[in-house]
This record gives structure tokens, C-alpha cells and sequence, in this order.
């Protein structure tokens, strides 16, 4: 209470003889207000709202929308400018900024309260990026900056890094500033070289969030046995006022380390002195006796030459290992034989570790089926074999007689006669046999048939060539007698079914002209007649 005496001076009940001023009251209240003012600023969370976070503004090139500054060279309102016609993410206007190596566009706005130094912030915003805008452009890239003045960089808070999105999507900047500042900026940023330009950055911003303070939180936590608790969680935090208050769930523990848990999850909520909260989550594993397991497997099926070796760690030494059942002082097992195989390892802590270990051997490498093809007379080297593989382990290998392996499944410029093949996985894992490659005539030739009768019964459906020989450039054309052409194709092993267009031609005389160049590269045409019968 105060109390004012006929002399006009003021005393405060409570204290033994206090006399004040009336400009003395002034300045005692006003410092009061001031205490207060900092009292408050420290109990509340930090939250800055942007004016006109919606980037409203009238379109146009070199302005800022209403509320912000131009913080460097010549920024634009759209849309409308420049030929984009982009509709905004948030009201009806947004910003595009541009930038190179020596040149930057940014907007500015001078904060309600400065970010705090060591204090962490959370925003978000819509980004876009556009290829053209008055010149071919590279990639997006924004910066937000802080700093105590308009224009002011001092400090780059955030960077998004390179992206190319040309629809808006939703960014989130965490930053941290190592100075406090009045003042935040957003650039068009170059982050890499553009070939195409030296102004090749484009950045489209939008629909700005609360400047939100957040804390940073570290979790950790060591492992505990399965039947004793001995697990431990910590949260280290950063980025708020101190001091901080911790409520951990379940158990209700109010330190920043907790021990003596039990595994499973456990949820963590720390407060800054000014309010602002953070929430984790971490669990404590059952355990961390464990072993690693290092097996080899057999190369080919049916080697038994299987492997199992162990390194066992954590827990409390000497260990206690049985494999199905049965007690073992070893940890490395070979020549094991394809199954699955238990492990139950126990350490003088009472922690206990149980495995499966799955042995499975390749399949069997085996040929499915050769294919052999002959040669088209026997002055010709064209025969080829091919085979058909399962099982072993890919890639596979071939080859004949010894020669050298190639990749191929089929081995082609044989000539007649008797071949041993083998085929390898990638494990050198082989299978091989016999085959012979034949010829069906002594002498090389083409013979052009006269007549065929493509009525589906199995014989002389389809008009081609009987080739006896390696061809090359191989090419039949049919004409019906009016000279329209009705087939065509450069394949030997193709011939004409009787139908034009998908019609079936009536039965009449047509003209063929068939050239190829034969395997002692003479080169041969043969014209004549034919006729479709029915």
C-alpha cells in the first residue's frame, strides 16, 4: 500500500520510514513493468507470427507483397508477371525470387521480437520451382537468413538444398540461430553451378507458417536383460530456456537419466522454463547378449562343406551355448550338413540370447534340355547349340570342347559333328553331356517350290524357300498378277500364309523375286511363278 503525507511525500506500508517523490513513484513503477515484462518473456514460449504470412501483394516485378521489405534486388509478386500464371497455395498472390553466383532476389520483414540466440525454431512453407521465367532456370534453392538491420545477412539460418518440383509442396526449417536478430529475410539461393545461366536459381515461396520456438532432444538408452532390469534412458536438450523439467512415462520419473528399467517403451516430456515443450519416445532393448553369425554356405549342392562361426558379445562372460539341445564349448561348426539348427546362449548375468541358424544349399545345377541345331549343308559352319539351365547360381557359363567359356546359352558357328559341352554357375559349379550337330545335305542351295496350299493341314501351308545354305540379306517379295505386292519379309524362316491384309487370296498365280547372298557371297535372285491351291 501506499500512503502520501501532507508534505507530498509517499511512503510504502510495510517498510520502515520510505519516502518517495511523485517522479520517484514514476520511475519505481515503470521498472516494475519492465521486471514484469521480463518475468513474463521468460515464462512464455517464443511464437512469431509473420505479417501477411499469405504473401498478398499487388502482381508486379521488383516490389514485396504488403507488410514485408525488399530485402535485395528485384523480387516479384505473381502471379501474372513474367508469363507465369501460377495459382497461389494460399490466398491469391505468392513470391518469386531468383538468384546466381553473384546475385540474389530476397524479401525481408523486421521480426515482432528478435530470435534468441541458442534457441531452436520451427516454420514451415510451399515451395515451387519453374524452368522458365524470362530465361531457362535450373533448379530451386531457398536460404532463410537473419541479421540486426534491413538488408542484413549476417547470419544463414536454413538452406532447403536443390530441388526441381514444379508443383508447391509443404518445406519445414529447423534452425538454431548462433546470434540473436531482429530481422528475417528469404533468398533464392545458388547452391550449384547452372550451365544454362548465370542467373539459373528460381524459387517460388508461399503460405508461411508461425515462427514456432521447439526444443531439440537427444534420446538414448542402454539394453536390459529379458529377467532383470537393467536398462537405462537419457534425453539431452537444446534450444530452450533453462532450466528444464522431465516427466518420464511409465514411472513417472522427473530426472533427464533414468535406470534400473525394465525393456519396452518409454515416453519422455521436457519443459523449458519458458514454456516450450518436447515429446520422445525410445525403448529399451531386451538384452544386449548377442551373437553374431558368420555362415558359409556350400558351393555346390551336396558339398556339405557348410560353416557356422559365432562372436558372441555383451552379457557377462563366460557364456553357456548349446545347439539343438546340446551343449557345445565351440563356436565355429563345419561340414554342416543342410537344416535348421537352434542356439540358446546364456551369460553368468542370467541374460539369455536365442537363434535360428537356416542352412540352405544351392539347387543342383542341372541342363534342362539341349538344343541342338544342325548346319545348313556341310560346307557351312551355321549349327549352334543352346541349352536351358536351372538351378547352381546365376550367372552361367558355357562352352564346347574345351574352348573357352562365354556367357551366351547358345554357341553358334558349328560345324557338323560330335560335341562335349559343359555349363558353370558363378560358383564353378558344373553339369555337361553330348550332342551332335548334323548336316542334312553335302552340297550348299536354295530351292524356290512352285505351288502351296495354305488350307491348314499341316503340308505346304506357307510359300518360302527350302534353304540349304548360310544366307545373308535375304529378301522375298509376292506380287499377285496385277503387280500389287501381298507379302514381304527379309526372315527365311518366314512365309507367306495366302493372306494380304488379313484377306485370304483367292487361288490364282502369283510372281515371287527372292535375293540373298550366299555363304561363298555369291549373290542370287530367283523370280518365278507360284501358285496358291486350295
Amino acid at each position: 500500500m501506499i500512503l502520501t503525507n501532507q508534505a507530498g511525500h509517499t511512503r510504502l506500508m510495510g517498510k520502515p520510514c520510505c519516502y518517495l517523490t511523485y517522479p520517484a513513484i514514476r520511475i519505481c513503477v515503470l521498472c516494475t513493468i519492465l521486471l514484469l515484462s521480463c518475468l513474463l518473456n521468460v515464462a512464455s514460449a517464443q511464437h512469431l507470427t509473420l505479417r501477411n504470412s499469405s504473401l498478398e501483394g499487388k502482381p508486379g516485378i521488383k516490389v514485396a507483397p504488403t507488410g514485408w521489405r525488399v530485402a535485395a534486388n528485384t523480387p516479384d509478386v505473381l502471379p501474372g508477371v513474367m508469363g507465369v500464371f501460377k495459382i497461389a497455395n494460399a490466398g491469391n498472390t505468392f513470391v518469386g525470387l531468383q538468384a546466381g553466383p553473384v546475385y540474389r532476389e530476397g524479401i525481408e520483414q523486421e521480426l515482432t521480437e528478435p530470435l534468441t540466440a541458442d534457441r531452436t525454431y520451427s516454420m514451415s512453407f510451399d515451395l515451387a520451382f519453374n524452368e522458365m521465367y524470362g530465361h531457362k532456370h535450373c533448379y530451386g534453392n531457398l536460404a532463410i537468413f537473419g541479421g540486426g538491420a534491413p538488408g542484413d545477412t549476417a547470419e544463414r539460418l536454413w538452406t532447403s538444398g536443390s530441388f526441381t518440383d514444379t508443383t508447391w509442396h509443404r518445406w519445414n526449417a529447423i534452425f538454431t540461430p548462433k546470434q540473436t536478430h531482429k530481422y528475417i529475410s528469404f533468398y533464392a539461393y545458388p547452391a550449384e553451378n547452372c550451365p544454362i545461366s548465370g542467373y539459373g536459381v528460381l524459387v517460388f515461396m508461399d503460405n508461411l507458417s508461425t515462427i514456432r520456438q521447439i526444443l531439440r532432444t537427444q534420446l538414448t538408452a542402454t539394453t536390459s536383460c529379458k529377467n532383470t532390469s537393467t536398462g537405462t534412458v537419457q534425453v539431452k536438450v537444446s534450444g530452450g530456456a533453462e532450466p528444464y523439467t522431465y516427466l518420464w512415462t511409465p514411472g513417472n520419473y522427473t530426472t533427464p537419466e533414468v535406470s534400473g528399467l525394465p525393456a519396452g517403451q518409454y515416453n519422455v516430456t521436457v519443459t523449458a522454463a519458458n514454456g516450450v515443450t518436447s515429446k520422445g519416445a525410445i525403448t529399451v532393448a531386451a538384452s544386449d547378449l548377442a551373437a553374431d553369425t558368420n555362415v558359409t554356405i556350400s558351393r555346390c549342392a551336396g558339398d556339405n562343406e557348410n560353416e557356422i562361426a559365432l562372436n558372441i558379445t555383451g552379457g557377462l562372460p563366460p557364456y553357456e551355448l548349446t545347439m539343438n539341445g546340446v551343449l557345445t564349448e565351440t563356436t565355429t561348426f563345419k561340414n554342416v550338413r543342410p537344416g535348421n539348427y537352434v542356439f540358446v546362449l546364456r551369460d553368468q548375468q542370467v541374460c539369455a540370447d536365442t537363434f535360428n541358424v537356416m542352412i540352405k544349399e544351392p539347387a543342383p545345377l542341372f541342363i534342362q534340355q539341349v538344343t541342338p541345331e544342325n548346319c545348313s549343308c556341310i560346307e557351312v559352319n551355321d549349327g549352334s547349340i543352346k541349352w536351358d539351365v536351372a538351378g547352381g547360381t546365376r550367372p552361367y557359363q558355357y562352352r564346347v570342347n574345351g574352348d573357352t567359356w562365354q556367357p551366351d546359352s547358345i554357341q553358334r558357328n558349328l560345324k557338323a559333328g560330335s560335341y562335349h559341352y559343359e555349363v558353370a554357375d558363378a560358383n564353378g559349379c558344373i553339369d555337361g553331356g553330348h550332342t551332335v550337330i548334323s548336316s542334312p545335305h553335302q552340297n550348299c542351295f536354295v530351292m524356290m517350290p512352285s505351288a502351296f496350299s495354305p488350307n491348314g493341314d499341316g503340308n505346304n501351308d506357307l510359300f518360302r524357300p527350302r534353304v540349304y545354305d548360310a544366307i545373308t540379306h535375304y529378301k522375298l517379295t509376292v506380287y499377285n498378277r496385277w503387280g500389287s505386292l501381298v507379302f514381304q519379309t527379309n526372315d527365311p524362316k518366314i512365309g507367306w500364309d495366302g493372306y494380304c491384309r488379313g484377306v485370304p487370296q483367292t487361288p490364282q498365280a502369283f510372281i515371287y523375286v527372292c535375293t540373298f547372298v550366299t555363304s561363298k557371297g555369291d549373290q542370287r535372285e530367283y523370280t518365278g511363278s507360284l501358285v496358291l491351291v486350295k
